[in-house]
């Protein structure tokens, strides 16, 4: 390793850091040779006096010249222009934290903006989504650089948690801790919920267009929200929807029957169990209620340009056959510890219902990759 240069590229206080552990390296360690050769390793374009003594009169004089003005601006310049881009964006590596932060945290220092409101403008300018500004703006007790670097920890680890469009989930059952399954064991591809495993895994999609939602929940434009519409495809079974057949009864509670089957394009909606507003994303961990859009269903029956045609007859043919379809405003999700059996084996039953909503309708959703 060659001994630093000073060129104006770099801080003064930093020039000096790195010449001392340099001549320190090498046995150096009388204070007035350090001095010595540090003022002549400084580039011949920086004009120094020759009466500098003591280390910071050569840091004060380097700092006094234009070029130390110029390399300021210039930190300044780039953390206007810094922008953190998260990991989860298409062909970003796993380092773009800890990267943003330690080049936001240098420029600071570079620049010397030690002001904690000025860093803050800083960070928040390079913040993408107003998810993370509204997030930062929350944090207002930070009084430090190191504060200020927990708390963007803070946000980048719960955007994390965020559920995206083409996510793959699981769907655990609070009151069990089972997970919400299917399979292809039957003639028809049965739901259950069981241990976690590849049955378990359910890509989740959303048919909202989030450009029109509201600015003020900070919602990522990819992002699953507590308005959105999903639909909940199997990672298995491709090809096959999670859904539920109003129209039948589950095998042991007589509720209604939970199915896994070709897409009808009937959504769910995610409610949050704990924040009855439903406003903002859906995150892994949240305990949730996912609700039948049954209105979809009336919709569709009262529609004369039916594309399912198959499932147009499917439910003229209930009506004809006098099975009759009353409009439930609210149905959930629900399994309990009842059971039923298919080919001799015992799975734990899933089913919507429109009774009063329980501790048997709460599911944790995990993300999982």
């Amino acid at each position: 390793m060659g001994p630093p240069i000073y060129d104006g590229k770099i801080h003064p206080n930093e020039y000096v850091k790195k010449m001392r552990v340099y001549c320190n390296l090498r046995q150096i360690t009388n204070e007035q040779e350090i001095l010595k050769f540090a003022i002549t390793m400084i580039d011949s374009t920086i004009n120094i006096p020759e009466n500098i003594n003591s280390f910071d009169t050569l840091i004060n004089t380097l700092k006094n010249h234009i070029s130390f003005t110029v390399f300021k601006n210039s930190c300044k310049r780039k953390l206007q222009a810094l922008k953190y881009i998260s990991e989860y964006e298409e062909d970003n590596n796993n380092d773009n934290a800890l990267n943003f932060i330690t080049d936001f945290r240098t420029l600071c220092r570079d620049a010397e903006i030690t002001n904690i409101e000025e860093q803050k403008k800083y960070l928040i300018n390079a913040l993408p989504y107003n998810f993370f500004k509204n997030e930062f703006v929350k944090h207002k007790n930070a009084n430090s650089t190191d504060e200020l670097t927990k708390t963007f920890e803070e946000i980048v680890s719960d955007y994390s948690r965020i559920i995206k469009n083409g996510s793959i989930i699981a769907l655990r059952h609070i009151g069990t801790g089972k997970y919400l399954s299917s399979c292809d064991k039957s003639f028809d591809y049965m739901v259950y919920c069981g241990d976690f495993g590849p049955n378990a895994l359910w890509s989740i999609n959303s048919s909202n267009n989030l450009a029109t939602a509201p600015i003020s929940y900070g919602l990522d434009p990819n992002s699953i929200n507590y308005e959105s519409s999903i639909q909940l495809q199997h990672k298995i079974l491709l090809g096959k929807s999670f859904y539920t057949n109003i129209f039948r009864q589950s095998p042991t509670s007589k509720h209604f029957e939970a199915c896994c089957g070709d897409n009808f394009q009937f959504p769910w909606s995610i409610k949050h169990y704990h924040n009855h507003d439903n406003k903002g994303n859906v995150k892994s961990g949240d305990i949730i209620l996912l609700q039948w859009n049954n209105n979809n269903v009336n919709n569709i029956m009262n529609n004369n340009n039916i594309n399912n045609i198959n499932f147009y007859n499917y439910l003229h043919n209930l009506h004809n056959n006098n099975v009759q379809y009353e409009h439930a405003k609210d149905i959930f999700l629900r399994s309990h510890d009842l059971k039923f059996t298919v080919d001799n084996e015992n799975y734990q039953e899933v089913v919507t219902h429109d009774q009063r909503i329980g501790g048997n309708d709460q599911w944790c959703i995990e993300l999982i990759e």
